[in-house]
């Protein structure tokens, strides 16, 4: 189809099928227009019934308020309200709501059978593996509440190292949704680490501030591709003891930061005891 025989069928005008391309525009206009494709909004992470209520049963299950995620998107509760309960809206707050609540938002034929859907493994899910909570103590005392966990080990505040407001497992897929606002990513040590850490820099170039930690590997291709001279490095000294504590890692550890301001690096480095700052490139005098 053009755009005019779109607009024809969905009875909508030729410039709100445009803006729709263009990732804006009325919720009303994107009904109008994927009924006369015969597609629909789905979620990798939503149960099967009306969107605005799938919506809203993730963000309970989040154990996120609508006021917190609200105050994260920077709208109304009133707007997400509306949003929630199948109102119109705006394409924007769908796809930031979708994003933020790790709702892995997609379009499907209406036909089309529901698909399941399993994440790759997050490294936090290995509970041998979780941040030492005096780590996580330093970088929030820099930071305060992180936004989002992408990698984390549960979705039970109690349980939780990391106390973000949104908690992505291994169910949700992190590496699939956008981040926003302030992020902690302790990501898979196994072969997809290279594509967790592309995700920090391209996220952190956007729309985030990402605090990584990681594995000090140096020699690899996703450290110079993605961490040198990109982000801020603070190479931690000694050996951190991850999951209950009793065994110290077998390699050396570094925060890598994307993103954050020139205020906040300067913070983390008496934060974090010493540890050894390697500034971005941007960051370097002269």
């Amino acid at each position: 189809m053009t755009q005019l025989q779109l607009a024809e069928v969905a009875g909508i005008g030729v410039a709100a099928v445009h803006n729709l391309e263009q990732g804006r525009g009325t919720l009303t206009s994107l009904w109008a227009a994927l009924g006369a494709l015969g597609y629909e909004v789905r979620g990798r992470s939503l149960v099967v019934g009306p969107l605005g209520l799938s919506l809203a049963a993730l963000r309970k299950r989040r154990g996120v308020s609508r006021r917190a995620l609200a105050c994260m998107l920077g709208v109304s509760r009133t707007t997400l309200a509306t949003l929630e309960a199948g109102g119109p809206g705006r394409l924007e707050t769908l796809e930031m709501y979708g994003a933020a609540v790790g709702a892995g938002l997609y379009l499907a034929p209406v036909d089309a059978t529901f698909g399941f859907f399993i994440a790759a493994g997050n490294s936090s899910v290995h509970h041998g593996w979780e941040t030492p909570p005096e780590l996580v103590a330093a970088l929030e005392s820099v930071f305060g509440r992180f936004d989002l966990d992408p990698c984390a080990a549960s979705t039970d505040a109690n349980r939780a190292r990391v106390k973000a407001r949104i908690r992505l497992t291994i169910h949700d897929n992190g590496l699939a949704v956008p981040w926003r606002g302030l992020v902690f990513v302790n990501p898979p040590y196994g072969r997809q680490i290279g594509s967790w850490i592309a995700k920090c820099a391209e996220e952190g170039a956007s729309n985030a501030v990402v605090v990584g930690l990681v594995p000090a590997r140096t020699d690899t291709r996703w450290w110079h591709r993605h961490i040198a001279g990109a982000a801020d490095v603070f190479m931690l000294r000694g050996r951190l003891k991850f999951g209950d504590g009793t065994m110290p890692a077998p390699f050396p550890s570094a925060v890598v930061v994307w993103g954050a301001s020139a205020m906040q690096v300067a913070r983390l480095g008496p934060a974090l005891l010493g540890a050894w700052h390697v500034p971005a490139a941007k960051n370097i005098p002269g």
